[in-house]
Formats: structure tokens, C-alpha cells, sequence
């Protein structure tokens, strides 16, 4: 009879019964470890002898120290004969073994990486699955929660980001930075449930598996919400059908495309002229960019489409009748890239940060130089052999990952591959797909592996290489532990590694002179225009006079010139292609993910004096000059954490602090467990509490000045409601004095006291759930100074006080908030906070609840 799940029982009964193992292994998975051993034992079933057991032995001894630390039993029962490891064989994989007739008992042993010294026991908290993330959760507001299914919020960083998305001005450009796993998806699939058809959110992702995966998740959504939804694409990418491809564009045009995922080189290729037609007629809303800190790191380099993505948008937004809200959202973000998508996505005023960044508490750092080449090697070999699974080695350069694949597959790894910028769109839907169904234990790979790469259960980051900056570095480990669970980092470098670190941190940036004779070439003898005339085509081939061979070094310092220039704010980088445009000035078709070569370049002239020497000279000086600081700061972080002279979570809140003209997002030093702190590393799972600004304007309300005609204003923006009982009001589920405010209103925000009572929030929340308010709950805290009440420019806000006791502070914060209105309810019995002797209803100008509800439905 076939098993419902494949289990610990099933793996016990499946080693210690071999002969129905082919009955029993033809199962569901249970859990990912699981599901990886049942994957491994089925090519045991055949029979035929192994040349290696590194994954047998690696999977077994994680389920048994995993099962032991559970209370399960230390010894296991396993065949043993031609097909298995021998006493031998188990004994050199850190195993005790007891010798039986045909099956031997094993115990495994926690694994140690002597040549680490104190932190010799780097996976033993991996190993165990040590819980380190504490979520805390939080109430999710019904507009939120109806549309999603969901009834809570990651974190207050992930309910300030929706807060903005939906309350701030639509001309400014929203920067979000929440920690991986924080929900950054839901930015690009709220809207789109929020709004009906002739509305279209376009999300832009690293990649077409995301774009897929994510498309996928947004039609569940629907399907819940419309049982009768009809069935089409969501992501638009390279492997639709040209019927799909028709759909999309026909959904696009006629209203019906509610939101469409795709890679920025589909949104700056073929789908661009679809774009900014929807744009024109005004049913394009929202722009999401998931990742957005590879606009910076990618587009100069890798996947140059990501460069294009600053012009496409503010072109979008030039066409459209109405803003289009724009979102950048991220996991890292430094100073250096918030300042340079502020440049690119601005104005600076138009642009502003929700930041909830908090240092991860998964990973375990450990870090060992190397004094050779062949030293690395082993260590690296070794490490692999014990660690959890599944893991990732990273490197720098394709290359490097040809040779480590090699070498592992030599060494009798199997279940492994490599993924880098070179590796082929067919190729990494494979890859990733098998990642994806647990047939992958390894993944030897550069920084193009990862990025919207889903995947919770990672154990294990090691780096063969040093990364040429801590941001790098920090963005690769966070490919680890993000179910909340411990990971391991180990890094494992040479002083080759730190002198190609060294280069890659300080790369070559043309000077003005040959870049300017570069660009004089390019731009007096351009290859086509747009219809528009605005936008122009240059040839990456032309030389310089100096030269007289074009080929590949000629063509990628062409288009370092162009880059660097757009950093400088010379000119926008609107299109690029491997093929001439037509006639109209459009590419034939779209860059490939894998694509790292282009031949014709479209760009936007931005600043008039780009062909002025003097200031082309100041403007090119200027960003070669601050990308040269934030590369060299990023380069001796890294170094410092890798020679140990700093302490992790040191060079990591110094890296991701935030403190620009009008920005201030610090960051809590914090870290799992590094060198200089090992053995008194956090034991318990720990909840972050990152600082979280709160949104300091939002959109204006059209009917604020009329909403409240005749009732009594204090400074113009605040009234006051006097009622007999608050708690009463609360807690009515009938219709009342504050179903009126919330209809006619309309606020951005409901304020209440921090001590109110579950069923008055509750009720609250049925309230704005029945009126279908878009209203987000704040609590306050009356015993503060100004009680958490200064409120933001254009805010609309309804404040209930229940407590009688009201303090100077407090009253001054009502009064002098930037807020359009404040309506405050309080309590008959609410005494002056000048003057306790008398009621404040006494002396202040007021209504009470029934003239109120009078005032509001005639």
C-alpha cells in the first residue's frame, strides 16, 4: 500500500528492512532533509555498486543529530554489503560504527573543523536546526488583511512600507528596505487586489524563475478572490507562446491585465512601447522594482538592463495624466546606493525611505585564511563533507566555479552544479527548478545565484573567495537560514583572492579625457532616433582616434563611458541592444538574463553641457570619485572581518547605517555568533526590534475642508468630540459617531490609547472592515511626553482618548501637528491639561456625539 509521507519511522523502517525499501521510498516528502535521503536511497535500490557516499553520509548524519537532539534514539540501524560504505567508509565520515551480520549500527558524531580552532564546532547549532529568529507579529489592518488572507504583518517594517504604499503622495518615489524575508512581495501584489480592472501594477524582478514564481502566487490570489477568475499569463518573459504573448498585450491594452511580472530587460525592450501606451492612458499605477540594489550593482556591469530601469520609469511617469507610484525595494541598501537611487529616481524630495533593517541573527560567522592555494582546496573540501545541507559556494568568476565543480565532482560529490553569469536561460530554469524539488544538495555559484532565488532552508554559505566588498559578502550569506533557523558562514580566502578582491574594489574608471573623445565619437555620428527625437542610438563599436581595431575591450570601454556618465547625470541609459534598432528606433528584441555583451546603446541627453569639456570634466570627477569611496570603504570591511580585527556585527551596522540629508535609519549591532564572541553566542531565538521611522507626509485628502462644515476647529486642524463614555462608543458594533467620522473623513489613520482593550480593537477593526476604510490603527502612549501624537503633513486622523488625565505635552502635540485635520473624541470627565481643577469640555471649543452625527448627515 503506498505511504502517505515519508517519515522518520519510514527511513528507519526503509534502512532496517532493505528488501521492501523500493515499497517504502515510493512516497511523499515530508520535510526537505527528508525528502533529500529518500532521493538518495532510491539509487540504492538498483543495486549497483557507488563510487562515493558523501551524500548518504552527509544527509545521515544531519537527520540523526537533528533526531537525537529531538529525543530520538542515537543509533540507527543500516545495511551494509557491496552497494554501502564499509566500516571503513563510515568510520572516516566522523561516524561510530558496531559491526552486525549484513547491517551495522551507527552513531553520528557532530562534526569539527579543527583547524578553526575555538570555532572548530561552526555547524553544531545548523545541525541541531537552533531556532534563532523570534518574528514578532503584528495585527494586520482589514484593507491589508481582507485583500491578502492574511491576518498579520511581518513586522512594523513591513506595515510601514504598505502604509506608504498606499497613503503616500503617488509622485514620490518610495525606498524600501526590509530584511530578507520580511514580505517585500506583497508591495507588487497588494495593489493590484486593491484596485479593479483598468488598473495594471507592473512589479519588475531579477529574474524570469521569480517573475514565474511570483506570477503563479498573484493568480492564487485571484482565484480566491473570484472563483470564475479567468486563467492568463501574469509574467511576461522570453518563454511564453506567441499566443500568450498576444494575450498579454491584448489583456495590457484593453484593461483587463491587472498587474504583469517581467525582467527589466523585457521592461525596457520589447514590452517598453506597451508600457508607456498604458502609461498615456493612464491605467498604469504602480511600478514596483524588487531588488532594487542591483540597479547600482548590477547595472554598471552585469545585466546592464538593470542601468535602463531609472530612465523607463521617468518617462512612464512624464506620459502618464496621473503619478504613477514608484517602489525600490530592497533587503540591503547602503548609504552609497539609497544616494545614488535617490539621484536616479528623484529628486531627493520626491523621494523617502522606510527602513526596518536589522542584522540577521541566523548566520554563524567563521572566517580562516588560507596560506595556499592547495590549503584552501582541502579545507574547502572538507568543510563541504560535514556541512549541512543544502549549501551554496560562492565565488568570483565563472571560471572559478568550472574548476570547483571539478574538483568536488572528482572528490565523489554528486547531487551538485554550478550557476553563474554565463549559464544559459534554459540551463538555470533547470537549475533552479531542481533546486527548487531538493536534487540539488550544493550549489557552486557567483552573485548571479540567489537573487529572488525562494528558497528558506539553505544551511550552509561557504566562500572560496574573498568578496570584494561586505556588502556583497553580506547579501550572499543571507541566501542562508531564512526560515528563522541557524545557518553557517565559513570563509575561506588566499592572498591571491585579496588581491583580486583588491581589483575588482578598485576597477578602472576611464578618464575624461579618452571618455570624452569616446563619447564625441559615439554621439556625432549616431546609428538612429526614436519617432520622438528625444532618444538616441550610439554604436558601443565606434573608436576613438587613437585606434584603429574594434573588438570587445573597445566595446566594453564604450560602454563603461556611457555608464559612468549616467552616474554623473550626463545622460540616461534608455535602451540597449545586441542587434541595430529599425527605422522607428526600437530593438528588435529582448537582452537575455545571461547576456553580458551589448553592441548599440540608446540614451537620453540629460545635461546640456555634456559635450562642454569643463563640465563633462566636473561631472565625471565627481561620481568616479564617489563610487571610488564606497568601493574602497566596502573593501576594507570585508577585510577587517576577515582577518578578525573587527567583530561582524561591527562592520555590518556601520555598512547598513543610514544617515544622509533628511534620512536617519541606524542599525542595532547584533550577530549570531562570530570569532570574537563564540562561545557566548545567543542560545535562544531572538526577536529584532529595529528602528522604524514613520511616514512623514501622505496623500491629501479632496474633501477635508468641507468634511466637518459647522462643527468647532481649533487652529484650523483640529476639533474636538466630547462623549459621555469612549469605551461605549468603542466598542458599539451598531453605527455611530464614528462610522460618521470614518465616512465622511475618510482618515488616513485611527489613534488609540496602547492600553485599550482586545475587544475595543477588535471592534475598531470590524468597524473599518464594514466601512471599507483603507484606515491603519497607531497606538499611543498618553504617559509620553507628546504621546507618540506629532502626526505627518497632510495626515487626516481621528484621536480617542479614554484616559480623563491628559498631560501639557500631549495637548501641545495635538495642537501644533502638521496634520490637514485632527478629530479628537475624549471623555465628558477628560480634565484640563492646563488646569486639573476643571473639565477641559469646560474651557475647550467642542461638539458633543449626537450634534456631531446631526452636523454630518444633513
Amino acid at each position: 500500500m503506498k505511504r502517505e509521507f515519508f517519515g522518520d519511522a519510514e527511513l528507519k523502517e526503509c534502512l532496517a528492512d532493505w528488501g521492501r525499501a523500493d515499497q517504502i521510498l515510493t512516497t511523499h516528502q515530508a520535510t526537505g532533509l527528508l525528502e533529500r535521503l529518500r532521493q538518495v536511497l532510491l539509487r540504492y535500490v538498483d543495486g549497483h555498486a557507488h563510487r562515493s557516499h558523501v551524500e548518504l553520509a552527509a544527509l545521515l548524519r544531519q537527520w540523526l543529530l537533528l533526531h537525537t537532539n529531538r529525543g530520538g534514539a542515537q543509533w540507527l540501524s543500516v545495511p551494509s554489503g557491496p552497494i554501502w560504505p564499509d566500516r571503513h567508509a563510515w568510520e572516516a565520515a566522523q561516524f561510530q560504527v558496531i559491526a552486525f551480520e549484513r547491517r551495522f549500527e551507527i552513531r553520528a558524531q557532530s562534526p569539527r573543523l579543527s583547524w578553526l580552532g575555538k570555532q572548530s564546532d561552526l555547524f553544531d547549532d545548523v545541525l541541531v536546526e537552533t531556532q534563532a529568529l523570534d518574528r514578532k507579529w503584528i495585527a494586520a489592518e482589514p484593507v491589508v488583511g481582507d485583500a491578502l488572507g492574511l491576518p498579520f504583518f511581518t513586522g512594523a517594517g513591513q506595515r510601514e512600507a504598505v502604509r506608504s504604499l498606499l497613503h503616500m503622495p503617488s509622485d514620490i518615489t518610495l525606498i524600501a528596505a526590509l530584511p530578507t524575508g520580511s514580505g517585500k512581495s506583497l508591495l507588487a501584489q497588494l495593489p493590484p487586489l486593491l484596485s479593479g480592472e483598468g488598473h495594471v501594477t507592473l512589479a519588475i524582478v531579477p529574474t524570469v524563475a521569480l517573475a514565474i514564481d511570483q506570477g503563479e502566487r498573484m493568480a492564487e490570489f485571484f482565484r480566491r478572490e473570484d472563483l470564475n477568475w479567468q486563467e492568463k499569463p501574469l509574467a511576461y518573459h522570453g518563454g511564453l507562446s506567441p499566443e500568450e504573448r498576444t494575450a498579454v498585450f491584448r489583456a495590457m491594452n484593453n484593461g483587463t491585465q491587472r498587474v504583469l511580472f517581467t525582467s527589466p530587460e523585457a521592461a525596457t525592450g520589447s514590452l517598453r512601447g506597451l508600457l508607456e501606451d498604458c502609461a498615456k492612458a493612464g491605467r498604469l499605477t504602480h511600478v514596483v522594482v524588487d531588488e532594487a540594489h542591483l540597479v547600482v550593482t548590477w547595472g554598471s556591469g552585469f545585466r546592464p538592463a538593470f542601468q535602463l530601469l531609472p530612465a523607463l520609469i521617468s518617462r512612464l511617469r512624464s506620459m502618464a495624466p496621473r503619478s504613477i507610484r514608484v517602489v525600490l525595494a530592497s533587503a540591503t541598501l547602503t548609504s552609497h546606493t539609497i544616494e545614488v537611487l535617490q539621484r536616479q529616481f528623484g529628486p531627493l524630495e520626491k523621494t523617502k525611505l522606510i527602513s526596518a533593517v536589522y542584522l540577521r541573527p541566523e548566520p554563524r560567522y567563521a572566517t580562516h585564511f588560507c596560506a595556499t592555494l592547495a590549503e584552501r582546496k582541502q579545507r574547502v573540501v572538507e568543510a563541504l563533507r560535514f556541512a549541512p545541507r543544502p549549501f551554496i559556494l560562492y565565488v568570483t568568476r565563472p571560471d572559478e566555479a568550472e574548476d570547483w565543480l571539478r574538483i568536488l565532482l572528482e572528490d565523489g560529490f554528486e547531487r551538485i552544479a554550478q550557476f553563474t553569469g554565463e549559464t544559459g536561460a534554459g540551463a538555470r530554469k533547470t537549475l533552479l527548478a531542481q533546486w527548487k524539488r531538493d536534487e540539488l544538495d550544493g550549489m557552486i555559484a557567483t552573485s548571479a545565484f540567489g537573487v529572488g532565488v525562494d528558497k528558506s532552508d539553505v544551511r550552509t554559505i561557504v566562500h572560496a573567495t574573498l568578496p570584494e566588498s561586505l556588502d556583497r559578502f553580506y547579501q550572499e550569506v543571507g541566501r542562508g537560514g531564512r526560515d528563522g533557523i541557524a545557518s553557517a558562514s565559513l570563509l575561506l580566502y588566499t592572498q591571491e583572492d585579496i588581491q583580486q578582491a583588491q581589483g575588482l574594489a578598485a576597477p578602472r574608471y576611464i578618464g575624461n579625457e579618452i571618455a570624452f573623445e569616446r563619447w564625441s565619437m559615439m554621439i556625432e555620428r549616431p546609428v538612429a532616433r526614436d519617432a520622438e527625437g528625444d532618444q538616441i542610438w550610439v554604436d558601443l563599436r565606434r573608436l576613438r582616434p587613437a585606434l584603429n581595431v574594434q573588438g570587445s575591450t573597445n566595446l566594453e570601454w564604450n560602454l563603461r563611458t556611457l555608464n559612468l556618465m549616467a552616474c554623473a547625470g550626463l545622460i540616461d541609459i534608455t535602451a540597449l541592444s545586441t542587434v541595430p534598432p529599425d527605422r522607428f528606433g526600437k530593438p528588435d528584441s529582448d537582452l537575455e538574463e545571461s547576456e553580458t555583451t551589448v553592441t548599440y546603446a540608446a540614451v537620453r541627453l540629460s545635461n546640456a553641457g555634456h559635450l562642454a569639456r569643463a563640465t563633462f570634466d566636473q561631472q565625471m570627477q565627481r561620481a568616479r570619485s564617489d563610487a571610488r569611496s564606497a568601493n574602497n570603504k566596502g573593501m576594507e570591511l570585508m577585510l577587517s572581518i576577515a582577518r578578525n580585527e573587527r567583530k561582524v556585527e561591527d562592520a555590518l551596522s556601520e555598512l547598513y547605517r543610514v544617515a544622509l540629508h533628511a534620512v536617519f535609519a541606524p542599525v542595532r549591532p547584533y550577530c549570531g555568533g562570530c570569532n570574537h564572541h563564540w562561545s557566548e553566542r545567543p542560545r535562544k531565538p531572538v526577536a529584532p526590534s529595529p528602528f522604524v521611522a514613520r511616514l512623514d507626509i501622505f496623500s491629501r485628502r479632496p474633501d477635508v475642508p468641507n468634511a466637518l462644515r459647522g462643527v468647532p476647529r481649533v487652529y484650523g486642524n483640529l476639533s474636538f468630540i466630547v462623549v459621555d463614555d469612549v469605551s461605549r462608543v468603542l466598542q458599539q458594533s451598531t453605527t455611530n459617531v464614528l462610522d460618521a467620522l470614518v465616512s465622511t473623513l475618510k482618515p488616513h489613520t485611527i489613534a488609540l490609547e496602547r492600553e485599550t482593550q482586545d475587544v475595543a480593537l477588535n471592534a475598531m477593526r470590524a468597524r473599518l472592515r464594514r466601512l471599507r476604510s483603507d484606515a491603519f490603527i497607531d497606538l499611543f502612549d498618553p504617559a509620553r511626553p507628546d504621546g507618540g501624537l506629532d502626526g505627518a503633513e497632510h495626515e487626516v486622523r481621528i484621536v480617542i482618548l479614554t484616559s480623563e488625565s491628559i498631560g501639557h505635552s500631549l495637548s501641545l502635540a495635538l495642537k501644533t501637528s502638521p496634520c490637514a485635520m485632527t478629530v479628537v473624541l475624549l471623555p465628558n470627565s477628560a480634565r484640563d491639561p492646563d488646569r486639573s481643577d476643571r473639565l477641559w469640555s469646560s474651557v475647550l471649543p467642542h461638539t458633543d456625539e449626537q450634534s456631531l452625527i446631526r452636523a454630518l448627515t444633513l
